[in-house]
C-alpha cells in the first residue's frame, strides 16, 4: 500500500495541463474553451493608498475560495480514477490479495490518496506509473516527504527493493489517515497519546486562563465535540471525575441536571451504527469489503465472529448483542439513517429529574451568571463552610456582613448585604415583599421560569443575575478585601442588556 500526499491544494490545478486532462477525458473542445476562458479571465488588484492598481493578470493555477475549483478538482480526480482502473489491463499488475473481488485500486479524499497493490516490484511500479501519468496530466505532483509505502508479507531484501524503485519512503503501522490512527491491533496509550497532549494543551493554554466557568465548559464541549468524531474508531476512553460535581452526574441530561456527553457510552452508540451499516448492507466501500472477505452471504446477526479480524472489527461483532436486546434497529432510525443520539439515549442511565431545570435551560440571562446558579443549586459553590470540610485553614465568617458563618443559604439571602441587594431587585421588577430563605427563593424562581410572560421571563433573570452579581462581591472580598457599597452594585443593568 503506498499513501501518497498530493504537493498542491486541490484549487491549484494547472491550467495548461487543465485543457490537455479535460480533453482526454472526453469533454467537448467547445466546453474546454468556456472552462479555460473562465480561468484565464481572473486578474487581481492591489489597494495602494485606497486606489486600485491596473489589474494583473492570473498565471498560475486557482486561488483557495474559487468556487470553480471543487468541480474541476472532481474532475482530476476522476482522471486519476481512471488511470488507476486501467491497471486491470496492465499484465504486470496484480491487485492487493484483499483488494481484488472488489477490484479495488485506490481510496482518496482530498489531497490524501492510498493506493494499493501486490507487494511485488512489477506491480507497484505499474501502480506507480499510472499515478505519474495522471500527476503529468494535470500538475498534481506528491509530495515525498509525506508520502509512504506500507508492505508486508514479504523479506526485507523485496522490500528494500520496492522502496529504491519508486524512491518513496517506508512507513510501519499506525500511521494517519485523515486524521484518524489506522491499525490492527488496539491503539496503545503511546498511539493515543499525541491526542491526549493536544486537547491537555488547548485545555491549559493561556487564553483558557482567562475564561469564565461558562467559557470554560464550552470549550471542554468544543474539544470533546473532537473527541467524539473518533467514536467509529472504537477508541477506549479513561473516565476521571472532577472535584466539583460528579462525572456521572455530569454526564446526565440536562433534565437530570448534567451538561455534557458520556464519552464512553457515546464511543459505545458509534461503534453500534457500524452493526447497522453491516447488517443492512449500506452501499459503502467499506461494508461491501467486509461482506465480500469476512460475511460472504450469511446473516450478520446470527453468524459466529469470523477469525482474522482486526481488534476494531471484532469490537463492533462483540455489540450485536445490543440491538437483540433492544428488540431490533428500527428505534434507532429516522429518515433511514441510524441516529447516534437514539442510541445513546438508550445506553446511557437517567438521572431522576430536577425541578429547577427550566431555571437553568430555558434562562436568557447571561451564561456566566446562569452556570454559577447551576452550581448553586446544587450546593456545589465553594463558600467557606465546603472549604473547611475540606480540611482547609480558613476563617468561616461571612466577608460580606462579618457576622455569621458562611455557607450557601445565608449568601443566599439572609446575609444583610446580599439581601439589601436582592430586595432592590424586588422592589424594581414590582415586588413588594420580604426576602425569603434560599430554598423558597428557588422555589419561585423555578416557578417563574415556567411561564412564557415578559414579566416572569424578566424575574428569572433578575434572579440569576442577582446571585451571580453577590457571588462577584464575596469573591472580590475574598481576593481582593474589597466589596462595593450596596447602592452602588447595579443588577439593573444586566437586565437591561437583556
Amino acid at each position: 500500500m503506498i499513501k501518497v500526499d498530493l504537493k498542491k491544494a486541490y484549487d491549484s490545478l494547472e491550467w495548461p495541463f487543465l485543457k490537455t486532462m479535460l480533453s482526454e477525458l472526453g469533454f467537448p473542445l467547445k466546453f474546454v474553451n468556456w472552462v479555460m476562458q473562465c480561468l484565464y479571465s481572473v486578474s487581481y488588484s492591489i489597494l495602494i493608498n485606497g486606489c486600485p492598481t491596473k489589474p494583473i493578470p492570473a498565471k498560475k493555477g486557482l486561488r483557495q475560495g474559487d468556487p470553480i475549483s471543487p468541480y474541476l478538482f472532481a474532475l482530476g480526480m476522476e482522471y486519476l480514477s481512471r488511470c488507476l482502473a486501467a491497471l486491470a489491463e496492465d499484465t504486470n499488475f496484480s491487485y492487493h490479495p484483499r483488494c481484488k473481488k472488489l477490484d479495488l485500486t485506490h481510496m482518496m479524499f482530498a489531497d490524501d490518496l492510498l493506493m494499493f497493490s501486490r507487494a511485488d516490484e512489477g506491480a507497484v511500479k505499474a501502480l506507480f506509473d499510472a499515478f505519474t501519468k495522471f500527476s503529468l496530466a494535470s500538475g498534481l505532483e506528491a509530495n515525498l516527504h509525506k508520502s509512504e509505502v506500507y508492505l508486508a508479507g514479504v523479506s526485507n531484501h523485496v522490500a528494500s527493493s520496492i522502496v529504491s524503485s519508486i524512491e518513496v519512503p517506508k512507513g510501519s503501522f499506525p500511521f494517519r489517515y485523515l486524521g484518524v490512527p489506522l491499525t490492527t491491533r488496539k491503539l496503545s496509550f503511546t498511539d493515543c497519546k499525541p491526542l491526549i497532549d493536544r486537547t491537555v494543551a488547548r485545555i491549559k493554554s493561556w487564553t483558557s486562563k482567562f475564561l469564565s466557568y461558562a467559557g470554560r465548559l464550552q470549550l471542554v464541549k468544543s474539544i470533546l465535540g473532537k473527541l467524539l468524531s473518533l467514536g467509529s474508531n472504537c477508541v477506549s476512553l479513561r473516565v476521571v471525575e472532577g472535584n466539583t460535581i460528579a462525572l456521572k452526574q455530569l454526564c446526565f441530561p440536562k433534565s437530570c441536571g448534567g451538561n455534557l456527553k458520556d464519552l464512553t457510552v457515546w464511543n459505545k452508540a458509534a461503534v453500534l451504527k457500524h452493526c447497522w451499516a453491516l447488517a443492512l448492507k449500506q452501499d459503502r466501500l467499506w461494508v461491501r469489503w467486509i461482506h465480500a472477505y469476512y460475511i460472504q452471504h450469511r446473516d450478520f446477526w446470527t453468524m459466529p465472529i469470523p477469525n482474522g479480524l482486526t481488534w476494531s472489527l471484532r469490537k463492533i461483532w462483540h455489540n450485536r448483542e445490543v440491538f437483540l436486546q433492544a428488540n431490533g434497529v428500527d428505534q434507532f432510525v429516522q429518515a433511514g439513517k441510524f441516529r447516534i443520539q437514539k442510541m445513546y439515549k438508550f445506553l446511557h442511565p437517567v438521572g431522576a429529574q430536577v425541578g429547577w431545570k427550566r431555571l437553568i435551560c430555558n434562562s436568557h440571562a447571561s451564561p456566566k451568571s446562569t452556570f454559577i446558579v447551576w452550581l448553586a443549586v446544587q450546593n456545589r459553590l465553594a463558600t467557606k463552610d465546603r472549604l473547611i470540610r475540606w480540611q482547609l485553614n480558613i476563617d468561616g465568617i461571612c466577608g460580606l456582613c462579618q457576622v455569621e458563618n458562611e455557607n450557601l443559604e445565608h449568601l443566599f439571602f439572609s446575609c444583610s448585604y446580599s439581601q439589601e441587594i436582592w430586595k432592590q431587585v424586588l422592589l424594581s421588577l414590582g415586588v413588594n415583599r420580604t426576602v425569603l430563605p434560599w430554598h423558597e427563593e428557588v422555589q419561585i424562581a423555578v416557578k417563574k421560569s415556567r411561564s412564557s410572560q415578559k414579566q416572569a421571563c424578566k424575574y428569572s433573570i433578575a434572579f440569576i443575575e442577582s446571585v451571580y452579581c453577590i457571588w462577584l462581591q464575596r469573591n472580590a472580598k475574598v481576593f481582593r478585601d474589597h466589596v462595593d457599597p450596596v447602592k452602588t452594585v447595579d443588577v439593573s443593568s444586566s437586565l437591561c442588556a437583556h
